[in-house]
């Protein structure tokens, strides 16, 4: 399984990298050598592992729930299931953003291997038309903490109207949370 990732200077479930995967160790340690299936931790244990106030705690709690760090084992649950991706946060990598400079000496490098593949290929009927960049790079910011970017093929005016009316009625258009 791939180490999942997680940037400084950014909140996952309101809380910093550093600190949602050190109270994420904490919270493993309490339920260390239990089988998978029997890893439980209450209300109390969570308010303390991720310094959480009282009155925080049952919005945090349920934000995990909803991100599926936490699984909820009743309808009022005091005690949660603790999920494979919470397992997950307490082994992440962490790293710095990416400044905006090396972004966009990036972007140049992408653009470049772009123009040889274009050029190399024989009858290449994936030639690479335009690099659109979006998310965090498109904010401006100086250090980035997300961006996409996705690589495009020449396309007829009338493909594109189609292409885009499938994205809308999918939703696949739809700004994401």
């Amino acid at each position: 399984m791939k180490t999942l990732t997680l940037v400084t200077k950014r909140l996952y479930f309101g809380v910093d990298a550093l600190r949602l995967r050190d109270a994420a160790e904490r919270v493993l340690l309490r339920v260390q050598g239990l089988p998978p299936e029997r890893a439980r931790v209450n209300l109390d244990a969570l308010s303390r592992d991720f310094g959480w106030n009282e009155s925080a705690t049952p919005a945090m709690v349920r934000q995990m729930v909803e991100g599926g760090l936490l699984q909820r084992l009743s309808p009022n649950a005091q005690e949660f299931g603790i999920t494979e991706k919470f397992r997950r946060c307490a082994q992440a990598r962490i790293v710095d953003p990416l400044p905006r400079a090396r972004a966009q000496m990036l972007l140049g490098h992408l653009a470049e291997i772009a123009e040889q593949f274009n050029r190399t290929g024989v009858r290449n009927k994936y030639e690479i038309d335009s690099i659109a960049v979006f998310n965090g790079y498109m904010a401006g910011d100086d250090d980035l903490t997300d961006a996409s970017c996705v690589l495009t093929k020449p396309v007829t005016p009338e493909r594109l109207v189609t292409t885009v009316a499938r994205c809308l009625a999918t939703g696949a258009a739809s700004p994401s949370a």
